[in-house]
């Protein structure tokens, strides 16, 4: 892991004018934070502020941010590159609760010195992201009081979105479970091209996420290959056309809430 220290001068007296290249380099990396949702409702002084508390780390693919019972000790938003989040099991099973990109953060808790971390996160990418110790950003939070309640509501989010995963895993059918997980990855972290939408996930992680078996992930894909849907590949998934992938979803979807049991219970 590298770690880049952050000069808080260049950015606090050169916000306008920046006095050299790395200070330009600097504000630019700033600047490209301000839309994260933990700046929601922020000026770009205070967020050029908060920034400048943190270090900016390089994380190798499979790397550790932090490791699941540590205690809460750092606050990490990922700047570029892809992180999962995952919950270990008491059988030793790995389960990816989410996965994020740039702006996002990890690492939140309303009261960080009373908990250890419930999950990992781990670096499916080489990624760069801005760190904070959590006694900096104690400190922080008592200047900028914006921050606590930018950190309830991200963490309310992501709660609403756990119920809702945890509603379709305990109600949908295999294709839905995974349609719907695919259509919230492609719409979070899918990169876009002229083919389509891709998301850089193997079937393995797929799996973690879904609770599906690795052979009944592959068939569905390839049911939806064949209607001309996506394009499975050995670590990734295109969808060529992500409004109708999520209006033919979204139907089946529709249908199965008044189809009987039986008929349910048939769907791939």
């Amino acid at each position: 892991m590298e770690t880049e220290r952050l000069d808080r001068d260049p950015v606090q007296t050169g916000r306008t004018h920046p006095r050299s290249i790395e200070h330009r380099a600097i504000a630019e990396q700033f600047h490209l934070m301000y839309a994260s949702p933990l700046f929601a409702g922020m000026s770009s002084d205070e967020c050029n502020d908060v920034l400048a508390w943190s270090r900016l780390k390089k994380f190798a693919r499979n790397e550790m941010l932090f490791l699941q019972g540590e205690p809460f000790n750092k606050l990490v938003m990922i700047q570029t590159g892809m992180v999962k989040v995952t919950q270990t099991s008491l059988g030793g099973q790995e389960v990816i609760l989410r996965v994020i990109r740039a702006r996002d953060t990890v690492g939140l808790h309303a009261e960080s010195s009373l908990f250890r971390h419930a999950c990992s996160a781990c670096a499916m990418e080489t990624c760069r992201a801005f760190v904070w110790e959590y006694r900096d950003f104690r400190t922080i939070e008592s200047q900028y009081p914006r921050l606590t309640t930018n950190i309830h509501s991200i963490l309310s989010g992501r709660l609403v979105e756990l119920e809702k995963m945890f509603s379709e895993i305990a109600t949908g059918s295999a294709a839905q479970r995974l349609g719907l997980t695919l259509l919230r990855l492609l719409e979070r972290v899918g990169e876009t091209s002229g083919d389509g939408v891709t998301v850089n996930l193997r079937r393995e992680e797929l799996s973690q996420m879904t609770g599906l078996t690795v052979f009944t992930i592959s068939r569905a894909l390839a049911k939806w290959a064949r209607s001309g849907l996506v394009i499975p590949r050995r670590e990734a998934i295109l969808v060529r056309d992500l409004p109708r992938f999520r209006t033919e979803l979204k139907s089946e979807v529709r249908e199965a809430k008044i189809m009987p049991n039986s008929q349910r219970d048939q769907l791939m």
